[in-house]
């Protein structure tokens, strides 16, 4: 089979997960419409959420996440994730790496139908939790033009976003739960 059997396969395949992805956008709009809830809530953690290191089996969802965000699949088998999950799905992830107690965050893919600001919002609070549990004293995360770490307690710094673990309340790294505005 030639290259060009697998590129056909590959779009049948980037159609599918699109159309997928726009059901789910779409039920979620008429289940917020029935509720009486519009988009002016702000950001909120979306319920059910799991945030956890990726896992080997992982691999193959994160690289659907990357070619959905318009970058290589390879990437998903060469670095390491933390992982954002919903009812068993991977729904998004974020690149790091250890270095002397500390937890370095990097690249962000979430599935652009699920939520961006709040499944980034999620993963950034959970990483923290995450690194807290290994001991690690601080979690850095690259500089972000839509501000995600600020939402998930993070502070500026020169080149990016810094979290102090040894801060972070028991209440503030447990399972994340959807909260609203008062």
């Amino acid at each position: 089979m030639g290259d060009g059997f697998w590129v056909e396969m590959a779009k049948v395949r980037q159609e599918e997960l699109l159309r997928e992805a726009e059901e789910r956008r779409t039920a979620r709009a008429l289940r917020r419409f029935r509720r009486g809830k519009g988009d002016d809530e702000g950001p909120v953690e979306p319920e059910g959420v799991k945030v956890r290191w990726g896992l080997e089996g992982d691999e193959r969802v994160v690289a659907e996440l990357l070619e959905l965000n318009g970058m290589p699949r390879w990437i998903s088998f060469e670095e390491r994730f933390v992982v954002a999950e919903k009812g068993g799905k991977v729904l998004g992830a974020v690149r790091y790496r250890t270095e002397s107690k500390r937890l370095i965050l990097g690249l962000l893919v979430v599935d652009p139908w699920a939520g961006e600001e709040r499944l980034a919002s999620a993963l950034y609070r959970g990483a923290g939790g995450l690194a807290r549990e290994i001991g690690v004293r601080e979690v850095v995360a690259s500089a972000s033009p839509a501000h995600y770490p600020r939402r998930a307690g993070y502070r500026r710094s020169r080149r990016g976003w810094r979290l102090d673990v040894g801060r972070l309340s028991q209440v503030d790294s447990g399972p994340l739960r959807k909260t609203s505005k008062s």
